[in-house]
C-alpha cells in the first residue's frame, strides 16, 4: 500500500511536456505520423536515432513536428525504473513521443 502510495504521487508530480515546431503556414492537407524516441538516463544517451524529418517525409516537406512526453510515456519510464529498482529521480528509461506531418510542397 505504501509503495501504491509513492508511486501515485511520484507520478503527481511528474509533468508532462510538449514542443511544437511549424514549417510555415499550417495546412489542412497533411499526413500525420507518429513514433517514439527512447532516451536513457534522464535524457542523457539517445537510443533511437535522431529524427531526420527530410528523410521521414520523403518527396514532402514537413508541415508540423509535436515532441511531447504524454502520461503513457511517463508510466513506461517509471515502469523502467521500477523494474532496475532506482529511484524515480533517475531513470534509465524516458521515451517521448514524436508526431510529425508531412504535406505537399508549397511551391
Amino acid at each position: 500500500m505504501k509503495k501504491t502510495i509513492i508511486l501515485f504521487i511520484s507520478l503527481c508530480l511528474c509533468a508532462c511536456s510538449t514542443m511544437e515546431f511549424v514549417n510555415g503556414p499550417r495546412m489542412e492537407d497533411t499526413i500525420v505520423r507518429e513514433k517514439w524516441h527512447h532516451l536513457g538516463f534522464n535524457g542523457l544517451i539517445e537510443f533511437s536515432k535522431p529524427m531526420n524529418l527530410t528523410y521521414s517525409c520523403g518527396s514532402q516537406e514537413w508541415d508540423s513536428f509535436v515532441v511531447e512526453q504524454s502520461l503513457f510515456n511517463l508510466l513506461a519510464g517509471s515502469a523502467s525504473a521500477s523494474i532496475s529498482l532506482t529511484p524515480t529521480i533517475f531513470r534509465p528509461y524516458s521515451p517521448w513521443t514524436i508526431v510529425y506531418e508531412c504535406r505537399d510542397p508549397i511551391d
